[in-house]
């Protein structure tokens, strides 16, 4: 079956039956892995948390996005374009780099509209966590966050639940709650449903662009810029962004 290298295609979300299986086990490591991963952790974690811990962190997730396109080459026998994983384009990434100040204004107003219903979105021990990352580790959380998370939350999530389900509601949805999910119990509910939106808005990217890059490309600069407004409320001592 041939495949178009400019995105992801409608046949390249249409498998044989021989294939469902490879789809499920890449499923397993793309959403269950990272939830389960996530149970336990204790509310208050930012405050504890070392840098060898981040570290540590980021590894695994690398990890499991390894093996997710892993499975997808060798299993699967498909190209990386079949989850959006295209040659990199300066347009994709200035398109991303565009969508990222639009996504940090909906959070903003996400997270305005969550704090007046009472649920707070964060407290001063994740700014001071962030804060207290040398800028090295915050580039790496801000690399990772964008590659590994477009690549198992929306690239290979989407797909795979929509190809298996024949449902492109299911395929955008179950991987916005799982991702909104994850996000819990380390930094509590409010930033939770602040990063589901996100995750909504970037779904809808990615079925808009069919382009992962351009999906990374704005959840780094977002997180990145997060990021930066926390170093910036650090230096001038305050921890309110």
């Amino acid at each position: 079956m041939p495949h178009d290298d400019r995105g992801v295609t409608d046949a390249a979300i249409t498998p044989t039956h021989r294939r469902r299986l490879a789809p499920l086990v890449g499923l397993f490591f793309a959403l269950i892995v990272p939830a389960v991963l996530t149970v336990g952790r204790p509310g208050n974690a930012p405050r504890t948390v070392s840098a060898q811990n981040i570290v540590l962190n980021e590894i695994v997730v690398w990890a499991l996005a390894l093996v997710v396109i892993g499975i997808i080459l060798v299993w699967e026998r498909r190209p990386l374009s079949s989850v959006g994983l295209v040659r990199p384009t300066a347009r994709a990434i200035k398109t991303g780099a565009s969508i990222a100040l639009v996504l940090i204004v909906l959070a903003l107003v996400g997270a305005a509209l969550i704090q007046s219903m009472g649920v707070s979105v964060g407290d001063d021990s994740q700014g001071k966590m962030v804060a207290g990352m040398p800028y090295a580790l915050q580039a790496l959380v801000v690399i990772t966050a964008g590659f590994t998370e477009e690549l198992l939350f929306r690239g290979y999530a989407i797909t795979r639940v929509t190809e298996l389900t024949g449902s492109r509601w299911l395929g955008a949805i179950v991987p916005v709650l799982i991702f909104g999910g994850v996000h819990a119990p380390f930094w509590g509910i409010g930033h939770a449903l602040v990063a589901g939106l996100s995750g909504l808005w970037l779904t809808l990217i990615f079925l808009w662009r069919k382009d992962l890059w351009t999906n990374i490309a704005a959840h780094a600069l977002l997180d990145g810029l997060v990021f930066l407004a926390m170093d910036i409320a650090a230096l001038r001592g305050t921890t309110d962004i």
